[in-house]
């Protein structure tokens, strides 16, 4: 007589390299929970692992047949109604995804931010403040009133729409035969490889289901194989159970959002990865995420989402220590086109979360908080056009791959933006803040590179701040309070003069001279009040000295950071125009 089945633990394979089988994993991991949940298990947790090759799930305890057969009949996806007179099942009740009515809500919202935005009875405070009460409006009703799965399941009442309700309707309409078909999910998952095994079941359902690609970005209409073996354009099957785990797990833990391009909007997508991670807390971390997001342009928004994921993370993870990479692999993004009827997939990439972070205790996850915040809001007020998108990919570069010289690429970039906006009164760029930028490097820190001794160096100190005294400091200044003329074209003469040491050693001298020169005509000029500091001798000799030890283009670039930065008192606080963005 055959043993009642007991599952103890479960593999999904991974085979697609995309987001599909992270889907897969959530999914399962979901249904997992609910029946545990379902059957009052005690202290429930279900954990996923990535083994590499595949996934790995253990709940806290095995799932009996006893315990399925025991089970009532619940939604493992909740029914998706696409318009007002859609039909609902008569016994599901109010437990649906209502689209229409949820539309109505979020437009709403969109409505009142943009009344707000363009009346011009308001003053622009009165316009960042009336913005700010919508929003927080907004998050405190988000999973609430506002369903947090809305940005996604509204990507699926287009063309995923009848495979969405095949897949819904293999459980609703076979409900008497609920447990076997939960038997049938649980034993595909159970060993590894996943193979579909030839079931008798004693009823029938629609084992295939069509793959789509919102859930399998690789497996769309048109380019789903390695190699090209026809010239058909129809999508691929997909195994029921598969599929069905996929539009849970995406409707648990993925992310959509859209980006105007032109006159329409294209889609990215994103899906995180953890290398380990508790159910529970994967949909804590999501839901608190989802509520601030905001739709941005597409570097941008890789940018943002990396950097709101990871300090959505230290925030929230208070007992965590360690490299955050040991614990999140990153974030899949796919990026569909718009092409009128139908969207197509043009980029299937993965973003890593920051090799560097590395949290010892709370002191230094406040740190990188404060430090990735303060990054946030630089990247937030940068306009993505021209060259402006070269100077996000750096930064992008920089925070997926740990490239330390692709963030000074960036700082070498930014200085030369920044004194550009700053020229015309757009103070929502903001500078980059000394205090903040003294813990990065610090944290960035290495035997190799010696930034701490670098940045703490009195020569170093002193000729970055004749730089910012030159530069950022008066365009901070009133006009009519200026007693100097700005340098223009400073940052970007850094920039060209840092490629070799005697370049940079001749135009910091030269700099140097002038700038002492000029400081002291206004002194004689004003009585001998003086209104900055010379740069000593003794001081230029340590610039020197320090120049003779270290690469220039690293000396360089690290003036591009500190001789453009300011203490956090004299940065103006303007609001970045991100407020009146949309959250799609």
């Amino acid at each position: 007589m055959e043993q009642p089945r007991e599952y103890k633990e479960f593999f999904i394979d991974k085979n697609s390299n995309t987001y599909a089988e992270t889907l897969e994993a959530y999914g399962l991991a979901n249904l997992i929970d609910e029946i545990l949940l379902r059957s009052n298990a005690g202290n429930r947790k279900v954990e996923i692992f990535d083994k590499g090759l595949y996934y790995q799930i253990k709940p806290s305890q095995s799932i009996t047949e006893e315990m399925l057969l025991k089970l009532s009949y619940f939604q493992v996806i909740k029914f998706l109604k696409k318009e007002a007179n859609t039909q609902v099942p008569n016994d599901i009740g109010n437990n649906f995804y209502d689209y229409p009515n949820q539309k109505k809500e979020f437009d709403e919202i969109k409505k009142r931010k943009n009344e707000i935005s363009t009346d011009k009875n308001l003053s622009a405070e009165e316009k960042k403040e009336k913005l700010r009460t919508l929003q927080n409006q907004f998050e405190s009703e988000f999973g609430k009133k506002l369903d947090e799965a809305f940005d996604v399941y509204k990507n699926m009442v287009g063309n995923p729409y009848t495979g969405y309700v095949k897949a819904h309707s293999i459980l609703h309409n076979n409900q008497k035969q609920f447990s076997k078909l939960l038997n049938e999910i649980l034993t595909f998952y159970s060993t590894i490889p996943n193979v579909v095994q030839k079931i008798n079941r004693g009823f029938k359902i629609d084992e295939k289901l069509t793959a789509q690609q919102l859930y399998s970005p690789n497996q769309g209409k048109g380019l789903n194989q390695y190699k090209a073996n026809n010239a058909n354009m129809t999508n691929l099957d997909s195994y029921w159970v598969q599929e069905l785990m996929k539009i849970s797990g995406a409707l648990q833990m993925m992310i959509c959002q859209y980006v105007k391009v032109g006159s329409s909007y294209d889609l990215k997508i994103f899906v995180p990865e953890y290398k380990h991670i508790l159910w529970s807390k994967a949909k804590e971390l999501m839901l608190e995420f989802k509520r601030h997001l905001k739709s941005v342009s597409p570097v941008k928004l890789d940018i943002l989402n990396i950097l709101n994921f990871s300090v959505n993370f230290i925030q929230r993870s208070e007992e965590f220590t360690g490299k955050l990479k040991n614990t999140i692999n990153g974030i899949h993004s796919v990026y569909q086109k718009d092409l009128g009827q139908n969207k197509a997939v043009a980029n299937i990439a993965f973003l890593e979360v920051p090799e560097f972070i590395e949290i010892n205790d709370r002191k230094s996850a406040n740190e990188w908080i404060e430090i990735l915040n303060s990054q946030k809001s630089i990247i937030s007020s940068i306009k993505e056009q021209g060259d402006a998108i070269q100077g996000l990919l750096a930064y992008r570069n920089f925070l997926s791959g740990g490239d330390l010289q692709s963030f000074f690429k960036f700082c070498n970039w930014y200085s030369v933006y920044l004194m550009q906006a700053l020229d015309k009164d757009q103070y929502y760029i903001k500078p980059f803040k000394i205090e903040t930028l003294n813990l990065f490097y610090m944290n960035m820190d290495n035997q190799s590179l010696n930034l701490c001794e670098i940045i703490a160096n009195k020569g170093f100190e002193a000729v970055a701040q004749a730089i910012r005294k030159s530069t950022v400091s008066l365009q901070y200044t009133p006009k009519d309070t200026r007693k100097f003329e700005i340098r223009y074209g400073l940052a970007q003469e850094l920039q060209n003069k840092s490629k070799s040491k005697l370049d940079l050693a001749t135009f910091i001298g030269e700099f140097i001279a002038t700038y002492n020169a000029e400081t002291a005509k206004v002194v004689e000029k004003n009585g001998g009040k003086s209104f900055r500091a010379n740069v000593k001798d003794e001081e230029l000799k340590e610039f020197f000295c320090l120049l003779d030890k270290h690469p220039s283009r690293l000396i360089g670039a690290l003036l591009a950071s500190y001789g453009f930065a300011l203490k956090a008192k004299e940065v103006k606080e303007e609001e970045t125009e991100d407020l009146t963005e949309e959250n799609e």
